[in-house]
């Protein structure tokens, strides 16, 4: 039972270091976009909810896909690979919303805000992704 126990305190304790380092970015890209950053809470809020809408839209949209996807003959791996590009706009579209919404800021102000995060998150992966292949490459010289 312990280790039970161990394993679900790390996954949890996991899981808080990406909402914080997500709530981190998010109040970053207020702060470039120069409007007023919400307190932690809200920005923990705001993150964790723009995350669940984002996560239930792609889910419906990925369902609906494979059922038309199975229909007409396709492979349904094909779906997945299609939701990446579909959901990418929807995602921006579902989180300015609710960053409109929450934050009472303008569309023009929403969108700016959504595009910084998505120019971080890009610069992170790509750091990180660059970061392995020297390693990788150091590694079999």
């Amino acid at each position: 039972m312990a280790p039970i126990i161990a394993a679900l305190c790390m996954i949890f304790g996991f899981l808080l270091v990406i909402v914080f380092i997500a709530a981190m970015i998010f109040r970053m890209a207020c702060r470039w976009c120069n409007i007023e950053q919400p307190g932690w809470m809200a920005t923990i809020g705001i993150v964790l909810l723009s995350f669940l809408a984002w996560f239930i839209f792609e889910a419906v949209m990925i369902s609906v896909l494979q059922e038309m996807y199975l229909a007409n003959g396709y492979p349904p791996w094909e779906a997945h690979f299609v939701s990446f590009f579909l959901g990418y706009p929807c995602n921006m579209i579902v989180t300015t919303m609710l960053h409109i919404l929450l934050m009472r800021v303008r569309l023009g102000k929403a969108l700016e805000v959504w595009f910084i995060q998505q120019i971080i998150l890009t610069s992170i992966f790509v750091v990180t992704i660059g970061l392995i292949a020297v390693a990788f490459l150091a590694r079999n010289r």
